[in-house]
């Protein structure tokens, strides 16, 4: 007896650690814009006669794993496309062994690889970048007789660019940056000040103490907190109404251009205790870019000072732990990172020196950060113990 396929959002790659139902649409897409460089940076790295030998019988080169990578993305933009044309066409394989050897992948020059990986991943995006809310749903049919949606078929793209970067192996100085919002690229907390004193005087708590254990924790998790006895979903709905009411008062801080343009074709990411679609919209009305990765607090189980979420992060940019380097600003963010096997840097932005204590590099402004990136990405920066910078 044949068993049922698994629903989309519970397909579960163990290798990359993803399960597609974690992936949002724009974390997808920050993928896919995130592999040409990665790809490029990788097998650049690699001896000339490395990137088209075969590890073993049966195992492409890495040359020949990113020739697939680029036809993915050429496939792909051709079924969406017909997905958002025709009623629900049906997809032919890709027969990926049979176009590695009849398109002679291992012989094909490596610059033209990478520069059409570069040119199909751009358009795929771009086409991406364009669908609604209402033709993420739409269906197409496999020779199986397996219904996919659009989503699907995103998903599915960028976890192939994923999954095979773990085929090609590791590159020199892939390191990653990530970063937390509020307080680092945003300016939330005057804001978040008034929101939260609000809700204490409607549940008659002391607005200090509920403040005081806010700072880099989910807002359920501060409810619970402060008052174990309210039902924290419902607090939480309340919360966002009074959100609501404070209207675009959330700018970015004037330095986070200049600092997210040092890493255009690096892993980056943000991992934040709030919600995708906020944490979009505020970046966006800033003039900044979507992070290729973005775990929010609805893809973890315990937030921070839990590690759980900069982990999460590094398994979606595909590096070590110990290869991160985070820009944090409160003290339960610095603990998580710190707990996630991490570097450290915490921008007094919003606390003091004696509460940043455990970072291993503590500065006053975003622009501070700027020597420390360039030389983490560059292999100089390390962990100097708790250092102070001013």
């Amino acid at each position: 007896m044949a068993l049922a396929p698994l629903p989309e959002e519970d397909h579960f790659c163990e290798s990359c650690a993803l399960r597609y139902g974690d992936l949002t649409p724009s974390a997808a897409l920050g993928l896919i814009r995130s592999h040409p460089g990665r790809y490029r940076r990788r097998l650049q790295h690699l001896p000339a006669d490395v990137v088209r030998r075969r590890p073993a019988s049966g195992v492409w080169s890495a040359l020949e794993y990113a020739g697939h990578v680029r036809d993915v993305y050429d496939v792909y933009d051709t079924r969406v496309r017909r997905t958002l044309t025709e009623h629900e066409p049906t997809l032919e394989p890709m027969r990926n062994d049979e176009r590695a050897e009849q398109g002679a992948y291992n012989q094909q020059p490596l610059a033209a690889v990478l520069l059409d990986l570069d040119r199909n991943a751009d358009r795929f995006a771009a086409l991406a970048s364009e669908i609604s809310e209402p033709q993420w749903s739409r269906t197409a049919v496999r020779l199986s007789g397996e219904h996919r949606t659009v989503l699907w078929m995103v998903r599915q793209a960028a976890h192939e660019g994923l999954h095979h970067l773990h085929d090609i192996g590791a590159g020199a100085n892939d390191k990653a940056v990530l970063f937390d919002v509020d307080g680092v690229l945003v300016d939330s907390y005057p804001a978040y000040r008034r929101i939260w004193s609000r809700w204490a005087d409607h549940r008659n708590l002391d607005p200090d103490l509920v403040w005081s254990h806010t700072h880099g924790r989910r807002p359920v998790d501060t409810i619970q907190a402060v008052a174990p006895q309210l039902d924290a979903a419902a607090e939480y709905s309340l919360i966002r109404e009074f959100m609501a009411n404070e209207g675009d008062v959330f700018p970015v801080y004037a330095d986070a251009a200049a600092v997210l343009r040092l890493l255009q074709d690096r892993r980056w990411g943000v991992v934040t205790s709030g919600r995708t679609p906020t944490v979009l919209q505020r970046l966006r009305a800033g003039g900044l870019p979507d992070p290729p990765v973005l775990v929010d607090s609805s893809q973890v189980r315990r937030g921070k000072p839990d590690p759980e979420g900069y982990l999460r992060a590094a398994q979606l940019l595909d590096v070590p732990a110990s290869d991160c380097l985070v820009i944090e600003d409160a003290p339960a963010g610095v603990q998580a990172a710190r707990t996630a096997g991490m570097t450290v840097v915490a921008v007094r932005t919003t606390h003091l020196d004696d509460e940043l204590a455990g970072a291993h590099h503590r500065v006053d402004t975003l622009s501070d950060t700027v020597p420390l990136i360039t030389g983490w990405l560059e292999g100089r920066t390390r962990e100097p113990g708790n250092r102070t910078t001013r």
